[in-house]
């Protein structure tokens, strides 16, 4: 009854090219959204939702404060902080990407804003302070003291691996759903998400290496825009094939496609990303891998040092993480 209001063949269809083109539809909402205002799932138990607040980044965030506090007392370093907010402002661009991608949340949870059509839940802002902030922040880390390709790789896939878990969760929790046809769906969470949100990470991360050591003083502060410049900017330039495709009528069978073509459009992006600031395969770096990325920021500060000083010997480089700080502040 919604989509029958909302859909009306606009265009003339008494002009024979418009009769003929098979790449007009209907106007009005694209044909496979359901609007918010009616869900395809049920509320959610409030046990669900409180849980998922803190799965989806809460606790996370509260875990890392203390350390963004103290790079500031300690070390007058606000690019943490900005970081942080940056992820926070970030927040904003949700409502687009869950109408575009097909999302719908329990119509009883708390929410903070409406935009596009959807209602925003309160679990959001802090998750992308975990994932657009600090996920952010440690591929900024890591490009900045030097990756190859194989590095901005990995750093693909622990972002991929670490959003499909939360996803996973919340999804299975009942606190969302994703509606309609989902190219490779597994445990009712879409992996092509997977791709491009990590992808978004790696690409905030360059950004951040880019122009931390070239801003000066207050100007840093121009990083709080960074989350939300990589994220749409990786939206809008890896991901508009499968999202064009998404809100078409076309086939499954081509919706699935792009979604691959989305998906390797990925993959390639880590190679432009490299292209200019990776370390090239024979130059010295630190031996990364993809299991160390995952233990290195959850390390006790001890064992942490000794992991960097063995990626060190491992890859022929010394680099003085002091100095580093000193030179950012500096900057």
């Amino acid at each position: 009854m919604v989509s029958a209001l909302l859909l009306s063949p606009a265009a003339d269809r008494d002009s024979w090219w418009n009769e003929w083109n098979p790449l007009l539809q209907e106007e009005g909402w694209p044909v496979n959204i359901v609007p918010s205002n009616t869900p395809t799932l049920g509320d959610a138990s409030a046990g669900a939702e409180i849980a998922f607040f803190f799965i989806a980044g809460a606790a996370a965030v509260i875990l890392a404060l203390p350390w963004a506090v103290r790079a500031v007392a300690k070390h007058r370093n606000w690019v943490p902080i900005i970081v942080l907010i940056g992820g926070l402002v970030c927040s904003l661009e949700e409502a687009m990407l869950d109408m575009l991608g097909h999302l719908h949340w329990a119509p009883n949870l708390q929410m903070v804003y409406t935009n596009f059509g959807v209602s925003v839940p309160l679990l959001i802002p802090l998750c992308y302070v975990a994932f657009l902030g600090m996920m952010s922040y440690f591929c900024y880390f890591v490009i900045r003291n030097g990756a190859k390709l194989k590095h901005y790789f990995m750093l693909l896939a622990m972002g991929a691996i670490l959003d499909a878990v939360m996803e996973t969760i919340g999804i299975n929790l009942g606190v969302y759903k994703y509606y309609g046809f989902q190219p490779f769906e597994f445990l009712n969470f879409p992996y092509w998400w997977a791709f491009i949100n990590s992808a978004s990470f790696v690409a905030v991360g360059t950004l951040l290496a880019y122009f931390v050591p070239r801003l000066h003083g207050a100007k840093k502060w121009i990083l709080v825009m960074a989350p939300s410049y990589g994220m749409a900017g990786t939206y809008f330039t890896v991901g508009w094939i499968h999202l064009l495709a998404h809100n078409s009528g076309l086939p499954n069978w081509v919706r699935l496609i792009a979604a691959a073509v989305m998906m390797a459009e990925a993959c390639f992006y880590m190679a432009i990303l490299h292209h200019f600031l990776g370390r090239k395969n024979d130059e010295p770096a630190l031996e990364w891998t993809l299991g160390r990325m995952f233990i290195y920021p959850v390390l006790p500060p001890r064992q942490r040092a000794a992991l960097w000083a063995k990626m060190e010997r491992e890859g022929g480089v010394s680099i003085d993480l002091e100095k580093q700080i000193r030179e950012t502040v500096a900057a």
